[in-house]
């Protein structure tokens, strides 16, 4: 009987709901569970803001939730050739390469976006402005284009591609507020 109540008391520990039960992409549900919510695409737009912006060595826990583990990030990058490609990113390796900016900070926010939708996946056209404080004048921008999936509760992101406006590339005057 002893070892029946053990058993028991051992199992409704391990079930209860202050343990950290493990989410898809790793994080536990407590930590996913102050993250901004992503139930629409406007909440998933706003949390991914959120995400990115901040010191660049701030914790990433909401930034890995609004990812999804496989997710890829894609800058595109101009060679000393002229030649532009992506530099393909995991979700940590665009985590280690922020980092290296140490405190430095960044803020960027979604100032026009395009949405088409079907199913279960979404595609985001995305006008981004950078800043240095959150009410400071915009230092650069660009387009993101932000493939999302849903799984019945909440928006993710699968991938980015991103392309910062140049004075030989400036961003279309049909993709500004």
């Amino acid at each position: 009987m002893k070892c029946s109540f053990a058993v028991f008391a051992l199992a409704a520990a391990f079930f209860s709901p202050g343990t950290y039960a493990q989410t898809a992409n790793g994080n536990s549900a407590r930590q996913a569970s102050t993250c901004p919510p992503t139930a629409t695409l406007d909440q998933l737009i706003k949390a991914l803001d959120d995400a990115v912006s901040g010191p660049a060595d701030k914790d990433r826990t909401c930034f890995r939730d609004v990812m999804l583990p496989e997710a890829r990030l894609m800058p595109l990058v101009k060679a000393a050739d002229g030649a532009v490609a992506p530099r393909i990113l995991t979700v940590d390796g665009w985590i280690e390469a922020v980092g290296k900016r140490g405190s430095q900070v960044f803020y960027e926010k979604q100032v026009n976006v395009r949405t088409e939708t079907w199913g279960h996946m979404a595609h985001l056209w995305s006008t981004y402005e950078t800043r240095t404080a959150p009410d400071a004048k915009p230092e650069a921008r660009g387009i993101n284009s932000i493939q999302t999936v849903f799984d019945g509760q909440r928006w993710r992101v699968i991938s980015i591609v991103w392309q910062a406006e140049t004075p030989g590339e400036p961003v279309p005057q049909k993709y500004l507020p």
